[in-house]
């Protein structure tokens, strides 16, 4: 996959407005409610931003864009949907889903087939499955879980993720671990995230989100060997999409976006409007990106 999602969801019947990735999971622990319970969401964002990457994957600027396969997942209007369900016990579990503004099958293909250069057609639909387990110990919550990414028009970019997290207050601790080599990351990739949630007057919900990755340097898709011929990269250079470029080396770590966002719902419509702004941090290969702002409309069921 690419990276960036700014995401308007429901999570257990809180409504979450987090660019971030995945992440219908992305607050730490759902609430648990009295009985178990089902919740629904449709929702329109200006764009589809994922985890702070808003200009490029690759080790140099500036990116490919969305006609070349390259962040963020959508440069356009995206739409996106979803449903949760909770249980007293403690269980959950969810489905979110976006439309994405290229395909995944021909970034896929373009790994081994050189010759692919149209990233738009067969444009792919992200499809994000995922539960856990949530509960407490003295003031602390936590919450233990697994994300499986599953896309239409979608090649090698099926993946599997753990959640671990911890909770205390409005604040909330996320890790987030990549289990296999993808076009959009590396086994061992780790997704932190320290989330911020506060109700303030007139109905309107503070959410603030500090993301920082750690990165496994060499992958099957990224790092520094060709994946077609198997051989490494000049000095100098990064593997991106079909070719060795010059550019930033792969990273260990780094700092990835500082969001700060509200939402309110619109008297009893059922509609809940959205705003965030972003500040960039630097990607795989330590290549800094842009800020932005972004909205969303969101209907929740």
């Amino acid at each position: 996959m690419s990276f960036y999602r700014t995401l308007g969801l429901t999570l257990a019947g809180a409504s979450i407005f987090v660019t971030g990735g995945a992440m219908a999971q992305e607050a730490a622990t759902a609430p648990i409610a009295d009985a178990s319970s089902w919740t629904g969401h449709i929702d329109v964002v200006n764009r589809y931003i994922l985890r702070g990457i808003t200009d490029t994957y690759g080790p140099s600027k500036p990116g490919l864009g969305n006609a070349g396969a390259d962040a963020p997942e959508s440069d356009k209007a995206a739409l996106q949907w979803g449903a949760d369900w909770t249980h007293p016990s403690g269980f959950y579990a969810g489905y979110w889903a976006s439309t994405v503004n290229y395909s995944y099958k021909r970034l896929g293909q373009s790994y081994y087939d050189r010759s692919i250069t149209d990233f738009q057609s067969d444009k792919s639909i992200e499809n994000d499955f995922y539960g856990g387990y949530t509960g407490k110990i003295g003031d602390f919550g936590y919450t233990v879980g697994m994300t499986g990414y599953v896309y239409i028009n979608g090649k090698d970019a099926n993946a599997l993720e753990t959640k671990l997290g911890v909770s205390y207050g409005d604040f909330a601790l996320n890790a987030q671990t990549l289990l296999n080599d993808v076009v959009w990351g590396n086994k061992g990739d780790t997704y932190w995230t320290l989330n911020y949630t506060k109700p303030l007057p007139y109905d309107i919900t503070l959410n603030a989100s500090l993301g920082y990755y750690t990165y496994k340097k060499e992958g099957k898709f990224l790092g520094t060997v060709d994946t077609a011929s198997g051989t490494a990269c000049a000095a100098g250079e990064s593997f991106n999409v079909s070719a060795c470029v010059a550019g930033n080396a792969p990273s260990g770590s780094g700092f990835r976006h500082l969001i700060v966002g509200i939402t309110q719902p619109i008297g009893k419509t059922g509609l809940t409007w959205g705003l965030q702004g972003l500040i960039g941090g630097e990607n795989r290969f330590a290549v800094h990106q842009s800020s932005k702002v972004t909205a969303s409309l969101s209907y929740g069921f």
